[in-house]
This record gives C-alpha cells, structure tokens and sequence, in this order.
C-alpha cells in the first residue's frame, strides 16, 4: 500500500521534490545544502583543518571554496527555515534506540559505491599526487612565512610582536596541515 499522506520539508515546509534526508523529509534545495555543509565539514576534517565558522580564513583555495560554500549553503537553510523545531525532552535511553534504528535502516538499504574513493557527499578522496601537489604549496607558504618571521623578530615594538604571534600561528597552522596531509599520504599506502 502506498503512503498518500503529504510530505513536507521539515526545515522550510516545502512540498516539492521531497525525499530522505538523515530520517527526515527534506526538499531538494535543503538536502543540496545539507550535503554541501557536509561536504566541507568532511573536507576540513579530513585534513585537520579549523572547524567551520564565522570565519572564511584558510590555508588555499579548495578550502577556501569549501568555506564559502558550506556559509552560503547555512545563509540559505537560516533564511527558509519556517519554523525553529521544537525540543522536546526524551528519557536517557530513546536518543539512543532511535538513532540506532536510524543507522540499522541506513545500513540496510545502502547500495555499494561506484568507486572505492568516492562517498556519498560527493567530495572524492585525494590521491598521491594531489597530496604532494598541496605538501609543495604549503612548504612555499611556509618559507615565505619564516621569512616573514625573522624579519619581524628584529622589530621590537609592539606591533612587531603581534606580527611574530601571528606568523608564528599561521606556521603552526601550515606545520599541521602538513602533518595531517603526511597522515593521509600514509593512509594510501597498501597495508
């Protein structure tokens, strides 16, 4: 028997192209959204960048694409939410049985992907190529940076010590992500 009770967008009441979405009704534009936030949170997680925010600051220009994507996708969902869903207060164990019987449903109805680098959110995984490409730009960054550094290391004024903070972050920063790129270069090693 089909279900012939209307589905609605639970963000922005839209009836159009509805379909699952994390266990909810969502319409096209709202899951297109979603998948984009959840795109670049994957992304800057799988480097190990800064989480996502307020701020558009990054390291190079895909996570800078990242970045303003995943805001502009937020500025639309904030502007077509209907309603602030209401919160109601579960007892300690029904989070958990819902979200098991959430994954176990989900578990149950996935077919296997296309290609073994490419998941759902579209973002495909770099190879080792790509990976060195990067480690080369931040190492660039990176020499620039200490260059930077050192030249404001002579500056003994106040703001020449807020230049050195702030190159010294941005090192940090650079140094990280490099770590994290050596990690996902491992990563791609047969075992």
């Amino acid at each position: 028997m089909t279900d012939l009770t209307p589905r609605v967008c639970v963000w922005c009441s839209s009836t159009e192209d509805i379909a699952e979405l994390r266990g909810e009704p969502r319409c096209g534009r709202c899951r297109t959204a979603e998948q984009t936030i959840a795109a670049a949170r994957e992304f800057v997680g799988l480097y190990g960048l800064r989480p996502l925010g307020g701020s558009l600051a990054s390291e190079d220009e895909e996570e800078h694409e990242h970045r303003v994507a995943a805001r502009e996708a937020r500025v639309l969902l904030n502007q077509t939410r209907s309603q602030t869903p209401t919160r109601t207060k579960s007892r300690p164990g029904q989070r958990v049985a819902t979200r098991t019987a959430t994954t176990a449903s989900k578990a149950s109805n996935k077919t296997p992907a296309p290609k073994a680098q490419n998941d759902k959110s579209g973002v495909t995984r770099p190879d080792r190529a790509e990976l060195m490409s990067r480690a080369k730009n931040l190492l660039a960054q990176l020499a620039e940076i200490e260059e930077r550094l050192t030249i404001a290391q002579k500056d003994s004024g106040l703001s020449g010590k807020a230049k050195v903070s702030d190159l010294t972050a941005k090192r940090d920063s650079i140094l990280r992500t490099l770590a994290a790129l050596e990690k996902a270069n491992r990563a791609l090693e047969p075992a």
